[in-house]
């Protein structure tokens, strides 16, 4: 009987005196998709990251790691990088991160030609392989990616370079890490479908590394759920969904497809707390001669939208169809070309002084990324007590410290962590801490940009929960950008669906999901990832 293509046996990790992988024993073999599905934390990269042999430095391992045969674990580090790229290849979340800013796409997926190649092999080879890797990923000559820079190209094109760069040398094993977490759903459809697409016609073996069951339910062979390091249920995909028996693979299962936070509420559709009323919001092009004026690119196209008091709004669409930019110009954060923001009843683009701090004290906003919204040297209380400079009068150190104490507590922390700075805090307490910053000024709408998106599914579904009890409680109105549909689904009671800048369509959550009129939002329902393999109830 031959080998399996990967094998761990009792793999250990430990950095320092904390161990982070427990045992860990799996299986794969060529041709096999495998998803290693878990919450952050769970292990499931720092074991990707082991099979490459690329732990941290003060990290320890322990057990083997074989592929066909061959221990990896015993291998020298000149042995390793022959290995890297030629036999393993892998694909990380964030592309940007992983590209040289300043080489061309083509380059950089030559340069693991180059690696592995012998020295005397002339770079025409090279950049034949690095065209034909981009052709096999869908970024083919007539798109000119070979010759651009990764700031050219789209999140989900970045992806795909970074799919051609793993795959250049056709490795037996392709390792994809969260590879589609930040990307749209019609983005990520596409990619999970090229992912498959490479293992089935190539015979690699793919291990697919996953926070989210509804992904790992669509495309794998068999599935392994990680837990605090260790392995609690694995077998094959379908009949381990069907027979899930431990309670932490149970609440992923939950949490991958949300069920609504809350009834829609009765609201007063005479008086809407936010109205936008055909807004246009023109950026300039570039330019293409000396002698002409740059184009301008019309990034939202008349849209309008509005929002009832106590009401979830969510606003929908792929990445470049313009719900950022519609965002930023309520928010009063970019210059309109044309419409109106009423807010409250008055015009917000158009306020000043006194009148714009106490129209800015009723729109809040919280983003995707919490610390890149943070000072890191600044503590809690300072962070959350900084939108008070948009009062009239200033609270004293008591009130301050009482205002930031009660919001933490709304928010599900203590009011001892006012006096911590954001490092030590998870991913999860971070949004809270965002929530709470955007609480503190008692506001009447909340603006929400894509901000459970990086979040695991286990932490986006207690987030969820805290925002449907806070509305419910503080009567707040909400306004959620998302291109995740499974959020919007949960959180919104209206949609709104925006493409090429121009809203499409707009109704009832409920109504639009399930009877979607317009081509685009039908696309867009069919291409989200939904469980597979399980009855619902």
């Amino acid at each position: 009987m031959s080998a399996p293509l990967l094998s761990l046996e009792a793999l250990d990790v430990w950095i320092g005196d904390v161990p982070i992988v427990k045992g860990l024993s799996l299986q794969l073999d060529s041709g096999e998709i495998l998803g290693l599905v878990g919450a952050s934390g769970s292990g499931k990269s720092m074991t990707a990251l082991a099979i490459m042999q690329l732990l941290p430095p003060h990290a320890r391992l322990g057990g083997r790691v074989s592929l066909r045969g061959v221990a990896l674990t015993e291998m020298t580090e000149a042995g390793l990088q022959a290995v890297r790229g030629r036999d393993i290849g892998i694909v990380f979340q964030e592309p940007m991160t992983a590209l040289n800013p300043l080489m061309r796409i083509g380059d950089q997926v030559a340069e693991t030609v180059r690696l592995h190649e012998a020295r005397a092999a002339p770079a025409s080879r090279a950049r034949a392989l690095a065209r034909e890797a981009l052709d096999a990923v869908g970024l083919t000559g007539d798109q000119g990616a070979y010759d651009r820079y990764p700031h050219e190209l789209s999140g989900g094109q970045r992806q795909r370079v970074a799919i051609a760069i793993a795959i250049a040398l056709r490795p037996a094993l392709l390792i994809a890490d969260e590879p589609t977490t930040a990307l749209d759903v019609s983005t990520q459809a596409q990619v999970l479908t090229l992912l498959v697409g490479l293992a089935r016609s190539r015979g690699m073996g793919l291990l697919l590394v996953s926070h989210d069951l509804a992904v790992i339910s669509q495309v794998t062979d068999r599935v392994a759920v990680m837990h605090e390091g260790a392995i609690v249920e694995q077998g094959a995909t379908a009949e381990t969904l069907l027979h899930l028996r431990h309670p932490y693979a149970r609440a992923l299962l939950a949490a991958a497809e949300p069920a609504p936070k809350r009834h829609s509420p009765a609201v007063d559709t005479a008086s809407a707390v936010l109205e936008v009323q055909g807004i246009v919001r023109d950026y300039a092009g570039r330019r293409r001669s000396l002698w002409h004026a740059a184009p301008a690119f019309r990034a939202v196209d008349a849209a309008s939208l509005s929002i009832h008091p106590g009401e979830t709004v969510g606003l929908v669409g792929e990445s470049g169809s313009g719900k950022s930019s519609l965002l930023r110009a309520i928010l009063g954060l970019e210059r309109t070309q044309g419409g109106q923001v009423r807010l409250l009843g008055e015009s917000f683009l158009t306020a000043r002084g006194p009148d714009l701090r106490r129209l800015r004290r009723s729109i809040q906003a919280v983003f995707q990324d919490p610390y890149g919204s943070f000072d890191p040297q600044w503590s809690v209380d300072r962070l959350i007590a900084e939108p008070f400079h948009l009062m009239d009068v200033r609270p004293g150190a008591a009130e301050r410290q009482r205002k930031v104490a009660t919001v933490l507590e709304q928010v599900g922390l203590s009011s001892a962590d006012a006096r911590r700075h954001p490092h030590e805090f998870s991913g999860g307490q971070r949004q809270r801490i965002a929530i709470a910053r955007a609480l503190i000024t008692e506001p009447a709408v909340i603006a929400f940009d894509e901000a459970v998106s990086a979040l695991d599914v286990l932490v986006r579904a207690q987030i969820l929960e805290l925002l449907a009890e806070l509305a419910e409680r503080l009567k707040l109105a909400y306004l959620f950008v998302s291109h995740d549909l499974n959020v919007i689904r949960a959180i919104a009671d209206r949609v709104y669906v925006m493409q090429h800048g121009r809203i499409v369509e707009q109704g009832v959550t409920a109504t639009v999901f399930e009877s979607p009129q317009h081509a685009y939002t039908q696309r867009l329902i069919a291409a989200t990832p939904r469980l597979r393999h399980v009855h619902r109830e």
